[in-house]
């Protein structure tokens, strides 16, 4: 009985993978810049088409025609063939070297290239530009959106950052948050617009005997961006002793460098910095008063597809009927889990 399941469970596994074409790559040609050329083309091939195409076939790629008239520059036919769908190009280069080969070869099957494959009337990335990508769907501003490839593999995550209403064709304008550049045709998969976040400051103002603060956040979208609710707790830690615990409650405002420079860089893709503003109450272990408090972080993000560096700098007040004291500045190191 358990020899028949073997074969049942396999096929099972099998029927479940996402089908993906089949590279073929054929140079009309022996000189040694058709090797050079046929390297270049199969890597941009997988990237730029095989990461966007479902299905299943071969996918035929020719390169013929090649002429190099000087050392720095080449130009060569290069045809695309899938089933019935052809894509012919004729590709020219000033400088023949494999990285700005690619970078041209590239840019020219971003949009080009999609006549190979049909695009699925559903939620896709429809264009990129300098700053971020546009959606023809109607999204809601402030939403967050995993991009998928063919395969079902997160590429980047994406913000709505803008939707212009137009009842014909609306468009949603999105920025990065993290991962590599999405491609058109991509699709998106909404994300839950949640956070959670842990993180420790080392206090460096005017109370020396509070040296470490230990604090935990859950991050909220609330449909108005680019605030986000936040609410959390943490404590003060003197010595070897809790000196203060406390819970909070606030706004955070976060902006995506991306915005600003643009998606050539993976450092600015992945980059974010924010502004949060608490307040909270507490209460003081050694002569147990209530405590009322509020607080301002200044913070840098690192983003990765699901986890996030902080470095931020920050400071809190507190104060009872008994007395009132700030922490002065703190320097703060956290983790972020988003999803």
């Amino acid at each position: 009985m358990r020899r028949a399941l073997i074969p049942v469970i396999l096929l099972i596994c099998l029927s479940s993978l996402v089908a993906r074409p089949t590279l073929v790559l054929e140079a009309r040609g022996g000189e040694p810049g058709y090797a050079h050329l046929m390297a270049v083309v199969e890597r941009v091939a997988n990237h730029s088409l095989l990461s966007r195409m479902g299905g299943e076939g071969e996918l035929f790629i020719t390169i013929s025609d090649l002429v190099e008239p000087r050392e720095n520059a080449l130009s060569a036919t290069v045809l695309f063939t899938y089933g019935e769908r052809t894509l012919q190009l004729c590709l020219r280069s000033e400088a023949n070297d494999a990285r700005h080969l690619e970078e041209r070869l590239s840019s020219m099957l971003l949009y080009d290239g999609m006549d190979l494959f049909e695009v699925e009337a559903s939620l896709v990335v429809a264009h990129t530009y300098d700053q971020g990508y546009a959606s023809l769907s109607p999204l809601h501003k402030g939403d967050s959106y995993k991009g998928l490839d063919a395969e079902g593999g997160t590429w980047a995550t994406v913000v709505v950052r803008r939707v212009l209403a137009d009842e014909e064709a609306p468009v949603s304008l999105l920025v990065s948050t993290s991962g590599k550049k999405l491609l058109p045709g991509m699709k998106l998969e909404k994300q839950a617009g949640k956070s959670a976040s842990l993180s420790i400051s080392s206090l460096l103002g005017t109370r020396p005997d509070s040296l470490i603060s230990l604090e935990g956040l859950y991050g909220q979208d609330v449909g108005l961006y680019p605030l986000t609710l936040v609410l959390g707790g943490g404590f003060d830690v003197a010595g070897s002793t809790v000196d203060t615990v406390y819970g909070q409650v606030g706004l955070n405002v976060r902006f995506p460098l991306s915005m600003a420079f643009g998606l050539h860089a993976g450092f600015w893709r992945n980059s974010s910095v924010a502004m949060g503003c608490t307040l909270g109450l507490g209460y003081a272990l050694d002569d147990g008063p209530m405590l009322y408090g509020s607080g301002a972080v200044f913070s840098y993000r690192y983003q990765g597809q699901v986890v996030g560096i902080d470095i931020g700098v920050g400071t809190k007040h507190w104060a009872s009927d008994l007395k009132s004291y700030s922490s002065g500045l703190f320097m703060q190191l956290g983790l972020a889990y988003t999803w």
